[in-house]
């Protein structure tokens, strides 16, 4: 068997002589290319995005799920992205390298709260004009308020049934005239508060158990959020309002009511865990519903900013981070009570309660492509002072803001011009990198296993740990006994085998180089008709494994202290003799410790260089 093992050796070895293993190169003798190029195009927060239009020259391709696109053969330009969900970004780049990761800017909003009884009015016009003289580059417009009345024309079923469509205007309309001024278009759905559908469809409304009529507080009354024909009402003024060209969509009282009084029944049930997924289950089925460039966003209460919970309502804030592309917390300074970010009365601190609800909320949604923009508060008796500090404390964050008053009265002196507004730090400079000479991505240069690991890659045996692109090792990753066994056998060449030797490895992708391996006699499995394909395995097992394949001598002596006594001891002798371990360290193989891919690279490497 070894002399078979040694030939297959010797055809690799002349066939690296002659052709070289391949090495990216990062000298400007490169930059003559055209060469296969890797385009990463990723969310702030790391976010891989999906979907993006990525041209280099005339050449264009989309990004798959790991924000990924490859140019076979890429000439020196400029790589353009274009994304609905993000600002445009170009990048020049000069044919260096082999990959370039970009990072995509956030869409950073600014605008004012605008009741749905204005569109079309004068002070409609009036707010136009406000947005052209300040910083504003959008327009929030209440599409359906906590009146629960819808205010443009609308072929909503549901809005229908319950008589709310009061078709007061035009919603394309407005859109088209918002975008004419060079602003962007968010429309407000006050989603589960709904006192017009509750009463006049209270089979979809949360109710007493006992009465079966709405359940209402304050004068609020609140659909059942498990209630799919409920969700089904919001899903359709959004869908409406997206295919009129709007650029997001803001659910407001997308919650369960607060303090929930005793009797009040759900369909679904109001456990903590059925808020949460309830509410986090209906903003990730807007965002797979609507279409892309209509961005989905949540209005939360402020204080989720701040606790880990839902608070009793379902807005859990690290929950909703990546479900939906915008978060807008309620963190007006009056609403906070006494003694929170340090202060006896936070209404006294406005830009400081904005700057630490903001930061709070930022370390929930970290690492996550959902931006932070908050509410600001002009109303409880701010002026232009209050304004600004809140504008310059979320300004300071590189967030957006919308700044709510119920009638849409808002203090101008308060709003900063164009030429006094902030703008946002830009995305980071894109990065350009060189593979290294192991062919692996995460596997640099001059590392104990690079040698290794790069003939592992060159040879065939492996094809990396990241299909489909295959161009990661995962080095440290654990290998199970079945993923071993095909490295094993692709390293081998073994033969197919049609003999089911073992019953625990059935559906495995690897029983067929489990079945190789044992007709080749190099395992026994790990008892009666078992494998254990899905173990780890262990440097002891590795050495057996080793020893059988190349029908190694035996080996007497005693090189390592801790395998003392083995029933693999023997093998592990066997290995190193030849050469094929160096232990652990100072007399020790560390025989029960798990085998991760590098150290199976330089098994097979010395295995197969002896």
């Amino acid at each position: 068997m070894r002399a078979r093992f040694f030939a297959v050796h010797i055809v690799f070895a002349l066939f690296v002589a002659t052709f070289g293993v391949s090495q990216a190169s990062g000298s400007s003798s490169a930059a003559a290319l055209p060469r296969v190029l890797d385009v990463i195009v990723l969310a702030q927060g790391g976010v891989p995005v999906v979907g993006a239009d990525v041209s280099v020259g005339v050449d264009t391709e989309v990004t798959d799920s790991f924000g990924r696109v490859r140019f076979p053969a890429a000439t020196p330009g400029t790589i353009r992205i274009t994304h609905p969900g993000h600002p445009n970004r170009t990048v020049a780049w000069a044919g260096n390298g082999d990959r370039v990761t970009i990072v995509l800017a956030q869409r950073v909003r600014r605008a004012v709260h605008i009741a749905g009884t204005i569109p079309g009015t004068a002070r409609w016009q009036e707010l136009l004009t406000l947005a052209d003289r300040t910083s504003l580059n959008a327009m929030m417009v209440d599409i359906k308020d906590e009146s629960g009345r819808i205010f443009p024309s609308s072929a909503s079923t549901w809005g229908e049934k319950a008589g709310a469509i009061l078709s007061r205007w035009d919603l394309q309309t407005i859109v088209d005239e918002v975008h004419s001024h060079g602003l962007d278009v968010i429309t407000r759905i006050v989603t589960f508060q709904d006192p017009v559908a509750g009463r006049a469809l209270p089979d979809m409304a949360a109710r007493y158990a006992s009465s079966g009529r709405p359940y209402s507080k304050n004068g609020q009354y609140f659909l059942d959020p498990t209630d799919p024909n409920a969700r089904a009402y919001a899903m359709e003024l959004a869908s409406e309002a997206c295919a009129a060209g709007v650029d997001e969509v803001q659910f407001d009282y997308v919650r369960f009511p607060d303090g929930i009084a005793r009797g009040v029944v759900f369909d679904g049930g109001s456990s903590a865990a059925v808020r949460v997924s309830t509410i986090t289950g209906f903003l990730a089925d807007a965002k797979a519903t609507l279409p892309d460039g209509c961005d989905v966003a949540a209005d939360i209460f402020g204080f989720t900013t701040s606790i880990d919970g839902d608070g009793g309502i379902g807005q859990q804030l690290s929950s909703l981070a990546g479900v939906v592309d915008v978060v807008s917390p309620m963190v007006y300074p009056n609403h906070w009570g006494n003694g929170w970010f340090g202060f006896a009365v936070p209404a006294n601190h406005p830009g400081p309660v904005v700057d630490g609800s903001s930061r709070n909320a930022l370390d929930r949604v970290a690492g996550t492509s959902t931006a932070v923009r908050p509410w600001l508060q002009d109303f409880g008796g701010y002026g232009s002072t209050q304004v600004r500090a809140q504008i310059d404390a979320a300004d300071a964050l590189g967030l957006g803001w919308m700044i709510w008053n119920a009638g849409s009265r808002f203090h101008e002196g308060g709003i900063p011009t164009d030429a006094e507004g902030v703008t946002p730090a830009g995305p980071p400079a894109p990065i350009i990198q060189t593979k290294p000479s192991s062919g692996f991505w995460d596997v640099a240069d001059g590392t104990t296993f690079t040698d290794d690991i790069a003939w592992l890659g060159d040879s065939g045996i492996t094809h990396g740990c990241n299909p489909p692109w295959s161009d990661s090792f995962c080095p440290r990753r654990i290998l199970s006994r079945g993923e071993v066994a095909t490295l094993l056998v692709n390293a081998l060449h073994l033969p197919a085998s049609s003999v089911d030797r073992f019953d625990d490895d059935n559906g495995s992708t690897h029983e067929s180089s489990i079945n190789a391996l044992a007709a080749a006699g190099i395992t026994r499995g790990c008892g009666p008709r078992a494998y254990c394909p899905y173990s780890q395995l262990t440097r002891a097992e590795m050495a057996a494994l080793l020893a059988r394949a190349f029908d190694l001598p035996e080996a007497p002596g005693n090189t390592f202290d801790d395998d003392d006594g083995m029933g693999l001891e023997p093998d592990i002798e066997r290995i190193a003799a030849v050469g094929i371990t160096r232990g652990c360290g100072p007399r020790e193989f560390c025989p029960t410790d798990p085998v991760p891919r590098e150290q199976v690279a330089a098994f097979l490497h010395r295995a197969l260089s002896f």
